[in-house]
């Protein structure tokens, strides 16, 4: 795109967008965990929902994850009546969020810990995330800069002027992230389940303002 010049744009020139991708492989798997018990007595759901709870942490422990790649997660209690005339329950939920840095062995070790909660836990979700998006971020930005460039230099051609030096950039901030592969209320006899890494894709874009060349 183009844009008149004025202000700090002066002398002429030529402003233009670049955008430009990367694709990144996803290192890390970020699984959602909890179990969740209903009972009429509220420390009853809470003992119960802490021991299997206990249960899915030994077997996490059991397959090599480290206690500090676990952290609490939601924890909560809240009311449920059967109809409108029904008993009154207390749901208890404890829920750990677990990283796991091996996305080969990830799903066998979710479905481990699905199998030692028993019928209270609960699978949240799973997420694909890359460890380190800096080195797939900077091949965007250079694939955006190279777009950017490539633009302002035709543009100047039709426009019969010479492209001078770069007045200002201005990046925009880099899209990409977290993917998230969600599969929720998985029964007990789960015990693995497919993780597919795939690719991300991160997208930057930068605006740049190239003066003419000619000094006008």
């Amino acid at each position: 795109m183009t844009g008149p010049a004025h202000g700090t744009d002066a002398p002429g020139g030529v402003t233009v967008r670049g955008s430009g991708a990367a694709d990144a492989v996803p290192d890390v798997v970020l699984a959602d965990l909890a179990t969740e018990v209903r009972d009429r007595d509220v420390a009853v759901a809470l003992r119960d929902a802490t021991t299997a709870l206990a249960a899915v942490r030994a077997a996490l422990r059991a397959a090599g994850v480290d206690d500090r790649a676990v952290r609490t997660g939601d924890v909560a209690t809240w009311t449920e009546q059967d109809g409108p005339d029904g008993d009154l329950r207390v749901v208890a939920r404890m829920g750990v969020v677990v990283t796991l840095r091996d996305t080969a062995t990830a799903g066998d070790v979710v479905g481990a810990a699905l199998a030692a909660g028993g019928p209270a836990v609960r699978l949240g979700g799973l997420r694909l995330v890359v460890a380190d998006p800096a080195p797939a971020h900077a091949r965007a930005r250079e694939a955006a800069w190279q777009d950017a460039h490539e633009k302002a230099t035709h543009l100047a051609a039709l426009a019969g002027r010479p492209l001078g030096d770069v007045r200002w950039v201005h990046e925009g901030d880099p899209a990409g992230g977290e993917v998230p592969r969600f599969a929720r209320a998985l029964g007990a006899d789960a015990f693995a389940l497919p993780v597919d890494p795939g690719e991300q894709s991160v997208r930057a874009t930068v605006t740049v303002r190239w003066d003419w060349g000619d000094g006008t």
